[in-house]
């Protein structure tokens, strides 16, 4: 028998611990081990990128969206996805 529980009205950033335990006529198993959660957002976008071009190539720069990612959004920002039309 699989069960789960939903947690609402978490703070994004913040660590949650979770732990259970069974219930029968007789009492109470003793807890399970702790599982970490940590609450998490899709981060805002990054500022417009800037452009400088040195003869056959183009150098683009841009800011993160945030200093510390890790504690705005929850989860630290891994990667970025640069996107070029022809």
């Amino acid at each position: 028998m699989t069960k789960q529980y939903t947690v609402t009205g978490l703070t994004s950033g913040k660590t949650y611990q979770f732990r259970l335990e069974s219930r029968n006529a007789i009492g109470y198993s003793l807890y399970s081990n702790i599982v970490y959660a940590i609450a998490a957002v899709v981060p805002s976008a990054p500022s417009a990128p800037t452009t400088i071009l040195n003869i056959n190539n183009v150098i683009i720069d841009w800011s993160p969206p945030s200093v510390n990612s890790l504690t705005t959004y929850g989860s630290a920002i891994i990667g970025y996805k640069v996107y070029i039309r022809w």
